[in-house]
């Protein structure tokens, strides 16, 4: 579970660096986004991977952070599915630039990652996408 503080930094992160669907965490105390928060990774990895992947990853937290709060608040759709999964691939492109100058072979590799992680949540994740979802319809 993150910290209130780490949420509340990844809040202003997100703001700073002007990501797309930042306002979606508005509506939520940095309590709340603390629990909604899991790390870089699918709910059922262990804790401790996802750990060693906010590790490897840092500088995509941020787009996570506010792909975790989608998923959270899924309506079950494909439409909204595909457009987390870009959204969370175009913040991840973006703060790749952000944080490292062109010429900086990480740059490229966080972008990758970011275009990756994007994909894998597409290919595999449908079925994560959908439980927030049935677990509010009692499903």
């Amino acid at each position: 579970m993150t910290t209130i503080k780490w949420a509340g930094g990844l809040r202003r992160l997100c703001a700073a660096c002007e990501l797309e669907n930042r306002s979606i965490l508005d509506k939520y105390t940095d309590a709340e986004l603390a629990h909604i928060y899991n790390g870089i990774g699918p709910e059922w990895f262990p804790q401790w991977l996802r750990k060693v992947m906010d590790a490897l990853h840092p500088s995509l937290a941020p787009a996570a952070f506010i792909h975790d709060v989608e998923w959270s608040e899924s309506d079950g759709s494909r439409a909204a599915f595909d457009m987390s999964n870009a959204r969370f691939r175009r913040n991840g492109l973006k703060l790749a630039a952000m944080v490292f100058e062109w010429w900086r072979p990480r740059r490229y590799k966080v972008m990758w990652d970011a275009v990756k992680f994007a994909l894998a949540c597409q290919c595999f994740g449908w079925r994560a996408w959908r439980t927030p979802y049935e677990r509010r319809l009692g499903q």
